[in-house]
């Protein structure tokens, strides 16, 4: 059960890239995953019930998004700095919000084969 919890848990936090087919049938260009890297921790980030945000705690980087090679109209071709803020409740080893998501996007850290502690899962699911 642990471990189904587990997948379940990082199904959702999966902020994978995604494909979609262009319109002229050729090849699948992939969209950017929603991270950001603070502390040499890469967050992911995923949908949430509605967070409260505590102090500042730095600067956090978003990678390069572009996403269609050979196009520089389309995303970021360098990294962009955020700033990181504390999540009510949450150790930030474990979940941060930053400036630039909206309200109600979550960033959390999975370490592999670790459960999410209720009060992420509570965020996460709303209840």
């Amino acid at each position: 059960m642990r471990t189904l919890l587990l997948a379940a848990a990082l199904v959702a936090l999966s902020a994978a890239c995604t494909t979609s087919s262009d319109s002229d049938g050729g090849e699948s260009a992939a969209s950017c995953a929603n991270e950001v890297t603070y502390q040499n921790r890469t967050y992911a980030g995923t949908q949430s019930a509605k967070i409260t945000t505590g102090e500042k705690l730095g600067a956090a980087t978003r990678a390069p998004c572009d996403d269609t090679p050979n196009d520089d109209e389309d995303g970021r071709t360098e990294p962009a700095t955020t700033t990181a803020y504390a999540v009510e409740g949450v150790d930030p080893d474990i979940a941060i919000w930053v400036e630039d998501a909206s309200d109600d996007v979550l960033f959390v850290t999975a370490e592999s084969g670790k459960e999410l502690p209720p009060e992420v899962r509570k965020l996460i699911h709303g209840s």
